[in-house]
């Protein structure tokens, strides 16, 4: 299947036909070995089911995030030596894992600004020298969502590490509204409890979305702003260890995609109305 932004292909897998999912969702799953290499795809373009391996687009995909040859032993040692005169934060050398995908190695500010562009995530497992086994990053003390603002409160403080945390285009405010999620497999109800002219932030019941993808969200009116509808990004997934089954509710960070035009002139003009009236 296909739709106006990217392919979007079924999966069969052990007699069972899944998706349909893009190339983003398709990697992801193999990364969790949700599915696997052998399993076979189709599209309204094809004429067969073929392996994935066989997906031309999708190996496009993986090749564009093949990573760096690693450094020669004479950089090591260089790394080395600049890391014997870091802080004890600098010079740790942390390493994330997502299925099969690994990630860094990173220093302590390094995890910190990958969490916040969104190339590592909280769901991730994250390790360092002297830990027993691989731990969920929301549940490292160093990490865990507490940390993380009482880190940006001293860093605006000290005026430091500016380029750690990045400044949002749009700031987002609390706000609160009923919302339907329709992810092209399923509706699911959700709640918006932060908005703005360039995204929001959703408790959605549906634990499988994941980061990358694209979903329709119908927003219901609020006062001053008619009911409105908006294709969105998925951009963060906050881990919760309660989540056990598929309607669990999860907070998620959904950039807006597109919209009619007048309705984004009336989101637009409606947080900027809002963000006024806090500022009187």
């Amino acid at each position: 299947m296909k739709d106006s932004k990217t392919n979007q292909y079924h999966i069969s897998r052990h007699g069972e036909t899944l998706g349909p999912w893009s190339v983003e969702q398709i990697a992801m799953k193999l990364s969790t070995a949700e599915i696997a290499i052998t399993d076979f795809a189709w599209d309204d373009s094809l004429t067969e089911w073929i392996t994935l391996i066989e997906l031309a687009e999708l190996k496009a995909y993986l090749q564009s995030r093949k990573p760096v040859a690693p450094p020669t032993e004479k950089a090591h040692q260089r790394t080395n030596v600049v890391a014997a005169s870091m802080s004890e934060d600098d010079a740790i050398q942390w390493s994330v894992t997502r299925g099969q995908q690994k990630f860094g190695p990173f220093n302590f500010f390094g995890v910190v600004k990958a969490l916040q562009d969104k190339s590592i995530f909280e769901f991730d497992y994250i390790w360092k020298e002297g830990m027993e086994s691989w731990v969920r990053v929301a549940e490292h003390e160093k990490f865990a969502a507490e940390s993380i603002r009482e880190l940006l409160q001293s860093l605006e403080e000290k005026k430091a590490h500016s380029d750690v945390f990045a400044q949002r285009r749009h700031a987002r405010m609390s706000i609160e509204n009923d919302v339907l999620i329709n992810d092209n497999q399923s509706v699911s109800p959700g709640r918006m409890v932060e908005g703005s002219a360039g995204g929001t932030g959703l408790i959605i019941k549906n634990s499988t979305l994941i980061p990358g993808q694209l979903i329709h969200v119908h927003f219901s009116s609020l006062d001053g702003l008619p009911a409105f509808n908006a294709i969105g990004e998925i951009v963060s997934k906050k881990f919760t260890r309660s989540a056990r089954d598929q309607r669990a509710p999860i907070h998620y960070g959904v950039r807006f995609v597109k919209m009619d035009p007048a309705a984004e002139e009336r989101v637009k003009n409606y947080f900027k109305t809002r963000a006024h009236q806090a500022s009187a």
